[in-house]
């Protein structure tokens, strides 16, 4: 170090001494060289990355942004489930010692007001009934709404029969019966369901039917909603 600093002295003092007197030339000493830049050192090894900075304090929210555009309307829905009568809606008609002897015709209805379009109705008698007297005769007792018999499925009904019975026509016997069903189609409103006695296809006509013998009989009206 102290060799290259009494290089650099003896290098710079004649220049100021010829700077101070014109008339004598400015001369640089003797030195072998004159001092030069030096090669530019090999770039240092990449340090290590820094850690990551504390979390920055959250920004303001920013202004809602523009409505997008409507879409296209989608397809129609399906169908929802059929009406379902929000609660139960029956009734039932009793009759205590009935004793109808007719053999044709309306026996007992029984007024039902039916509050929904789709629903069923469900019917059904509990009592006695019977055919007796007679040999290979048949007898039929079947419901009607407004006078009409269901179709929808198909009607409901029950039949009291008596074949040869050795020839025989003093078979009496009363027991008691039930018949019952669904109907479906029958719109809303007041539905007057009737219990009705007749013959039976294929049968003669003429038998002794009887109906409701020293015992209680009711028919039963209930509003359903549709079957699955």
């Amino acid at each position: 170090m102290s060799l290259k600093i009494i290089w650099l002295v003896s290098c710079i003092i004649p220049q100021l001494v010829f700077s101070t007197n014109p008339s004598v030339k400015p001369q640089c000493p003797q030195i072998s060289s004159c001092p030069v830049s030096g090669v530019p050192g090999v770039p240092g090894v990449p340090g290590l990355s820094g850690r990551d900075g504390a979390k920055g304090d959250r920004g303001p929210v920013g202004p809602p942004g523009k409505i997008g555009p409507k879409g296209t309307q989608g397809d129609k829905g399906e169908q929802g489930p059929s009406a379902v009568v929000p609660q139960r809606n029956w009734k039932q008609c009793v009759w205590n010692k009935l004793n109808d002897g007719r053999d044709y015709g309306l026996v007992k209805d029984c007024v039902f007001v039916k509050k929904d379009q789709d629903t069923a109705l469900k019917v059904e008698y509990d009592g006695d009934f019977r055919i007796c007297c007679c040999v290979h005769c048949c007898k039929r007792w079947y419901f009607t709404f407004n006078g009409v018999e269901c179709s929808k499925p198909i009607t409901i009904e029950a039949i009291d029969v008596i074949y040869a019975n050795h020839g025989k026509t003093d078979t009496n016997i009363h027991k008691h019966s039930q018949i019952g069903g669904y109907c479906e189609g029958i719109g809303k409103g007041t539905i007057r369901v009737g219990l009705v006695v007749g013959d039976c296809p294929g049968f003669k006509s003429g038998s002794d039917a009887y109906t409701g013998y020293n015992s209680v009989a009711r028919i039963i009206v209930e509003e359903v909603p549709k079957p699955q």
